[in-house]
């Protein structure tokens, strides 16, 4: 497994060649100036920006990429486990020229995910979304009627996977806006789900005193799936419909510098501090 873990990401000489230009004219005897690097820094590391997703395509093709190369790296992984504990000698040697195969071929898909995005997926990172927009779905029949309107407009509509459409209900742009809405939304699901858990819950309750608590549980909480909708409502300008999907459109891509790197990085380039970004997702 050490092929596998020594798998080194081109970042630190992406970041040397940027931060290092050959000067224009090579007799000038003036120093260099700095350039701005975008840094976040998340738990007390240092991530640096590599990657600027700037479509929903994209991001959806960085996701597949991924999802494929970590389930690659998981089958190399129980392969090398199946070939540790292989009895006979023909069984290890089979299991090990498949890892050697496995190994090759995640070393070369990790090599054009470092000339894509600038990292590789043997180091950790942040995915940072600073757009997207609200979806819902239209039936033949919603989409018939939408575009029969006179204001209606081409660009409201988009289509995926198997020529499915969906009306676009918000668009929210910059970072803490992206990170406030799913606050947002996220509080009303969950006061949505809880009140859902004591609905089902009331059958058990057979006795008059948890009945009555019972039931002033389930009035307080609808009240405040009432109270987070109309507040839905009035910030995003409409009810907020019971399906919906959340597409991300742009977003920022850090990857984790290590120590060695931070201190070449620091030397070299003027961070651009990126600490009033939204919360990150990382992974």
């Amino acid at each position: 497994m050490k092929k596998l873990l020594l798998l080194v990401s081109s970042l630190l000489s992406i970041v040397s060649q940027a931060a290092d230009p050959k000067p224009a004219t090579p007799a000038t005897s003036e120093a260099p100036k700095s350039i701005q690097v975008e840094v976040l820094d998340a738990d007390g590391r240092r991530f640096v920006l590599v990657k600027l997703i700037t479509s929903a395509e994209e991001f959806v093709a960085f996701e597949k990429d991924t999802q494929a190369i970590t389930a690659e790296r998981k089958q190399a992984e129980l392969t090398k486990q199946l070939a540790d504990i292989a009895i006979t000698t023909p069984e290890k040697e089979a299991r090990g020229k498949q890892l050697e195969a496995q190994l090759a071929k995640l070393t070369e898909n990790n090599s054009k995910m470092a000339k894509t995005y600038n990292f590789d997926l043997t180091r950790q990172y942040i995915i940072v979304p600073t757009a997207v927009r609200v979806l819902t779905a239209l039936s033949d029949e919603d989409y018939k009627k939408l575009s029969s309107a006179k204001d209606f407009k081409a660009d409201s509509v988009v289509t995926l996977g198997e020529n499915k459409k969906f009306q676009i209900r918000d668009s929210i742009k910059g970072p803490a806006e992206v990170e406030t809405f799913k606050m947002q939304v996220g509080r009303v699901l969950e006061t949505k789900r809880a009140l859902q858990q004591l609905i089902d819950a009331q059958p058990r309750f057979t006795k008059d005193e948890d009945k009555k608590k019972i039931e002033e549980a389930i009035k307080n909480t609808q009240s405040e799936v009432n109270k987070s909708l109309e507040e839905f409502q009035k910030t995003r300008g409409f009810e907020m419909p019971n399906e919906f999907t959340i597409q991300t459109t742009e977003a920022k891509l850090y990857t984790l510098l290590s120590d060695e790197e931070k201190k070449s990085l620091d030397e070299k380039v003027q961070p651009k501090d990126s600490k009033s970004e939204a919360t990150p997702e990382k992974k």
